[in-house]
């Protein structure tokens, strides 16, 4: 039996549908516990459910390594890039000083997503320090983005001046966030929001073209219409400008905790939807 197979004993199972019917009543919060789980049992019952529910879910693991855990098996069980995973900023636990810069992609990426768009189906799994963290506004990161598109007219110069202003470093080639570079007619921007650079080739002054490309051997993998250029999130904006990630979820997001004890730092954020109690 393979696990599209077993998935589909999960999704037929009455208990499963019980929860399910209950997830879909959005007028009251709903609180369950479930336990007596071990293994990958748990990433299957949670991959059931959703399949049922359009709910963005939000679960926070134990720590770091278990939400990479269930991230990666919830990936195997779903087959669907759909699974996010949310960590924390820094490189080593408590060094609020050395920023991981892969780390802080991740998170604006997912910051992206969310505001932007169809949350259904989609999970954010991550553990209780990375939620410490306050992540930017969506109206502030909406206002900080450059928005670049094709067939528009590109002042190369005010584009330079304002990476320059957010903190983008210019080099020959890019090969990280926080770079661009500028060779004749074509522009090589690294923004924080996406996972692949961009290459932006002009006709003169006019934007002819848009794509992402692999920083490792240059090739191009997607024509895009649009881009949008976003700031380091973390040295760009200031504590006022920034608000719990609980205060940027759809308001119907379903939660999933696994340590209980863990959250309750976190009870002074607004309470979502549904909240459900994970134990193994």
């Amino acid at each position: 039996m393979n696990l599209q197979q077993l998935l589909a004993r999960y999704i037929e199972h009455q208990k499963i549908k019980n929860i399910s019917e209950i997830l879909q009543n959005n007028d009251t919060v709903q609180r369950l516990q479930m336990s007596g789980m071990s293994g990958s049992q748990e990433a299957f019952i949670l991959a059931a459910i959703s399949q049922s529910i359009d709910n963005l879910n939000l679960l926070v693991a134990f720590d770091k390594e278990d939400a990479a855990y269930i991230q990666n098996d919830l990936t195997s069980i779903t087959n669907q890039n759909k699974i996010h995973f949310f960590p924390d900023s820094f490189k080593r636990p408590a060094n609020f000083e050395e920023l991981n810069t892969s780390n802080v992609l991740q998170r604006t990426e997912l910051i992206n997503k969310v505001i932007s768009s169809n949350p259904a189906k989609q999970w954010v799994v991550t553990y209780p320090e990375a939620l410490f963290e306050m992540v930017v506004a969506p109206h502030v990161l909406a206002e900080a983005k450059i928005e670049i598109n094709t067939g528009e007219t590109l002042d190369i110069d005010f584009l330079i001046s304002v990476l320059v202003e957010y903190g983008f470093e210019r080099s020959d080639f890019v090969y990280e966030p926080g770079q661009f570079s500028i060779r004749g007619g074509i522009v090589d921007v690294f923004s924080y929001g996406n996972e692949f650079p961009y290459r932006i080739e002009l006709f003169d002054v006019e934007v002819e073209s848009i794509r992402t490309f692999n920083p490792g051997n240059q090739l191009s993998i997607q024509n895009i219409s649009k881009v949008a250029i976003v700031p380091n999130i973390n040295t760009r904006f200031t504590q006022e400008q920034k608000t719990s990630l609980f205060q940027i979820l759809p308001k119907k997001t379903i939660l999933w905790i696994k340590d209980m004890e863990a959250m309750l730092d976190l009870s002074r954020f607004r309470p979502l939807a549904f909240s459900f109690i994970i134990r193994g």
